[in-house]
């Protein structure tokens, strides 16, 4: 584990806070995070967890943000908030949130940190891209791109193509119409809403920036 030392100096760098009653996950915890996740936590971040969940970064003079690797509807930079704490008596805890966050995230990622607007900054332990780091985009502005109707009428085409989309959420309809044209996109349909960040945790850590507020 002290390979990853670096990360405290970089953190001791950044700034954090910790708002929130806290204490380290340990080993049978992060083990039972991984089974049910289906895949082993990168090293970096299991160590990140153990010693900084529940920390925001930043400090009174300055917040924290990441550059995006891709367009993205939100803008070129990311400012992570919060990052999840592995406690499963507290609201803001990664169980709570993957339980939040089940049906609308691909199998496999895991939601470790959110930003002012509600978007999740995301994990992929065991989907598609395992190690890397993504932005999700809560509101899925992609789909307006795709689609200019309703999401009645959306509702209406996946019925037409065979698809019981009558007790649909509007999450639902966009996940369904998403996996429908899944050929059109350059990445999995579940990954759609979804914009590299890093292809690693700590390559993602490296690229935060200090700003002034």
């Amino acid at each position: 584990m002290t390979t990853h030392t670096w990360i405290d100096d970089l953190l001791s760098t950044l700034g954090t806070r910790r708002i929130r009653a806290w204490s380290p996950p340990s080993d049978t915890d992060l083990a039972c995070l991984a089974t049910i996740l289906g895949g082993e936590l990168p090293d970096e971040y299991r160590y990140f967890l153990q010693r900084y969940g529940g920390v925001m970064l930043g400090d009174e003079d300055s917040l924290v943000k990441a550059p995006l690797g891709e367009p993205c509807p939100w803008g070129s930079l990311v400012s992570p908030e919060m990052f999840y704490p592995l406690l499963r008596i507290d609201p803001y805890s990664i169980e709570e949130q993957q339980r939040t966050y089940l049906a609308r995230l691909p199998r496999g990622v895991l939601p470790i940190a959110d930003d002012p607007g509600g978007n999740q900054v995301c994990l992929d332990v065991a989907g598609a891209f395992p190690g890397t780091v993504w932005f999700w985009d809560h509101e899925q502005r992609w789909f307006r791109d795709h689609f200019t109707g309703s999401f009645e009428e959306a509702s209406s085409k996946l019925e037409a193509a065979g698809i019981d989309a009558r007790r649909f959420s509007v999450h639902d309809i966009i996940r369904a119409w998403a996996r429908l044209h899944a050929n059109e996109f350059d990445r999995p349909s579940d990954y759609m809403g979804m914009y590299r960040l890093a292809p690693t945790f700590g390559d993602f850590l490296r690229s935060l920036q200090k700003v002034p507020t």
